[in-house]
């Protein structure tokens, strides 16, 4: 069947455009505190870059292969998904500017004040001249663009300034590398003092105002900031090494042909042409904002004044540490009763001190690992490593294709390798995505095992801000389980097991399974889903077939969603919400039926064919009645969220719920719930 025709699905390049355009809406909402609406915009345009990298490149490979296959999600091929993204990405940029444009003036109001080089007085341009000539200048890069050569590499997510020169023949252009090491900002009144204004200026317009010297003796006519974007969908080869396959794609990805550019919008014509005609793009592959990065953002979060911290940022949130809920080990605790952990509402400690303690406990044999993404400076890989040298056997999977990440997964794993770690990268088929941790144990000749599911990355960081899960548990079925999958993931052989859902082998079918069990109670029916992302046309063609046949489904979907709710003989018994708040909401959960009838799980994966089909994933049942409860409480919050809440209507747009109830924000709810 072809789900385009029977109308209750989108495409999912434009449902991933809505989502960026509900975080937009949080920029605008005067309710959030004014630096935290800037921090929207700037997620918006880090969002806006990774689609652009993301989707857009492979479809304009599709087009230039001649794939005029429709989408079956929407019936529009690679050409009219362009179209269709094209149209929208400008109104977008508009929002975001306009957006920007109030935000910025709101916190000049309360003393946090962007300065512009035309707001300058003559003493502060000569004490920022001389910083650009102390600080700055010998740091850039300047090359003179010789148009009989190749253009200068470019690379992505890097600041970078393009300018133009008049000479008696015409127009000479010039590139400025800025290196990323260089403050992004420069703070010219901190306002430590109560009622002083926090002043400061963006390098990028110190480097503006004073460049012509760089192409000294051209006279320089105008300096704008610029970006590209390259597709970062690159194939795997065919080779059997997959670390340097890797290095490979890494580097082919550098280089391959851009197929955006964003410039400030008071570049003139003359820039964008040659700009346009260097990287051989089409004019509506161009697109112009007042303000091409917010990387700024993060640097001037930390020079923001004591005084206006409260009124500007989010009241700060302390995880709570379940550790403190009894003492002693954390071993001897889980070999008694489970932790679950709900990130960021608890903190990561249980499961660091866990891997902490088998690093140097003597009853522990080995350390199992699969890892998609870490911080930058983890605490586990250093628990890793200890126990490693501690004569513990730790053997580790390292993904170094998980996407953004494969230069820093590459190097964490030549780090545990050269410290004793067993480490796998995993083949060439299938990205393994599961988050599992296992701890070995023999005692009196009995071996024991402590297992660990999650459905978000082993990173300290993301864990104070993305909303997950994680158990921590001895049961020995699961135990059972996850050893074997150990083994199988290994050696490259992804498996089926007796408790667990995997994929590539059982996710798929079994969910089939259990919404169609549902299905066939009819009005009886339950079904509640919490994830990212569905596109996968299986399992949404078995949620339409379930509403059909009267079963109550509800989905909390942060991103994508390409099945449509509320569609009259299709989807009439859906209900779908999206949350967009202070945390990014990541978990993901499958619950079917209600009572003692009543299936639960937990699992890395989203309702997407890449994770059903490409990736090993794990979805772990959850039997323990305490931690079914605390799991359904907090679907229920994010479901009845009124405030940061959004409905899904049934042409894909968002709009609030419609409510005389008191507000309910279900994290500040969860944060308060869980403040000790």
């Amino acid at each position: 069947m072809k789900l385009y025709e029977e109308g209750f699905t989108q495409n999912r390049e434009l449902s991933w455009l809505r989502y960026d355009d509900r975080v937009l809406d949080e920029a605008m909402d005067e309710t959030v505190p004014l630096f935290e609406r800037l921090n929207y915009i700037s997620i918006f345009m880090s969002n806006l870059e990774e689609f652009m990298q993301v989707r857009v490149g492979s479809l304009i490979e599709d087009v230039a292969d001649g794939d005029d296959e429709p989408d079956v999600r929407s019936g529009l091929n690679a050409r009219e998904q362009l179209k269709a993204i094209y149209d929208m990405i400008p109104k977008l940029l508009l929002k975001k500017d306009i957006t920007y444009r109030i935000v910025d003036q709101e916190l000049k109001k309360i003393r946090i004040q962007r300065i512009t080089p035309d707001e300058l007085m003559k003493t502060e341009v000569m004490r920022l001249g001389s910083y650009y000539r102390q600080k700055i200048r010998k740091k850039l890069t300047a090359t003179l663009i010789d148009r009989k050569a190749d253009f200068p590499y470019i690379d992505e997510n890097k600041p970078y300034i393009f300018c133009r020169m008049a000479v008696e023949t015409g127009d000479e252009f010039g590139l400025i590398d800025i290196p990323y090491d260089l403050p992004k900002i420069f703070v010219m009144e901190p306002g430590l003092t109560k009622g002083r204004p926090l002043k400061y200026i963006l390098t990028s317009d110190i480097i503006k105002m004073f460049c012509a010297d760089l192409f000294s003796p051209f006279k320089m006519v105008e300096a704008v900031s610029f970006d590209i974007a390259r597709n970062a969908e690159v194939e795997l080869g065919e080779g059997s090494d997959l670390l340097e396959d890797m290095k490979k794609i890494i580097k082919k990805r550098k280089t391959a042909p851009a197929d955006k550019l964003i410039i400030e919008k008071k570049a003139s014509r003359s820039i964008v042409e040659f700009l346009a005609n260097v990287y051989k793009l089409k004019y509506w592959q161009i697109f112009t904002t007042d303000m091409i990065s917010l990387a700024y953002v993060s640097e001037l979060e930390d020079v923001i004044p004591y005084w206006l911290l409260d009124e500007v940022c989010f009241k700060p949130f302390t995880p709570f540490n379940q550790l403190q809920l009894s003492r002693g080990s954390v071993i001897d605790r889980v070999l008694k009763t489970e932790i679950l952990s709900a990130f960021p509402y608890d903190s990561m400690d249980p499961l660091l001190e866990l891997l902490r303690e088998a690093s140097v406990d003597k009853r522990v044999t080995e350390i199992r690992m699969t890892i998609y993404r870490l911080a930058s400076q983890p605490e586990i890989v250093k628990h890793l490593i200890t126990a490693a040298e501690n004569g513990k056997r730790v053997r580790v999977l390292m993904e170094v294709r998980a996407r953004f990440d494969e230069e820093k997964n590459i190097d964490w794993a030549e780090k545990l390798k050269s410290s004793g770690v067993k480490v796998y990268l995993g083949n060439e088929k299938y990205k393994v995505h599961s988050k599992i941790c296992q701890v070995v144990l023999e005692e009196n000749g009995e071996k024991y095992f402590i297992s660990q599911f999650g459905t978000g990355n082993y990173n300290e960081k993301t864990a104070r801000k993305y909303t997950d899960l994680s158990l921590i548990t001895s049961d020995k079925r699961l135990g059972r389980d996850a050893d074997e999958l150990f083994n199988d993931v290994f050696k490259g052989k992804p498996g089926a097991y007796e408790h667990l859902l995997t994929s590539p082998k059982t996710m798929q079918d079994g969910l089939i399974e259990l919404i169609r069990r549902e299905a066939y109670k009819g009005k009886e029916g339950r079904i509640f889903i919490k994830c990212n992302s569905i596109t996968d046309e299986k399992l949404i063609e078995e949620l339409m077939q379930a509403s059909c046949m009267g079963c109550k489904i509800r989905l909390i979907v942060r991103g994508i969603c390409c099945i449509l709710p509320g569609v009259k003989y299709c989807t009439e018994n859906i209900e779908a919400v999206n949350v967009v708040g202070r945390l990014l909401e990541h978990s993901r959960v499958y619950i079917f039926g209600s009572g003692r009838d009543e299936i639960m799980y937990i699992s890395s994966a989203d309702f997407m064919t890449r994770n059903m089909t490409k990736r090993v994933e794990v979805a772990c049942p959850i039997y323990g009645k305490d931690n079914r409860e605390r799991i359904k409480h907090i679907m229920a919050l994010n479901f009845a969220d009124n405030v940061k809440g959004r409905v899904m209507m049934s042409n894909g747009q968002y709009s609030r719920k419609k409510t005389t109830s008191e507000p309910i924000d279900s994290q500040e709810f969860l944060m308060k719930e869980n403040s000790f």
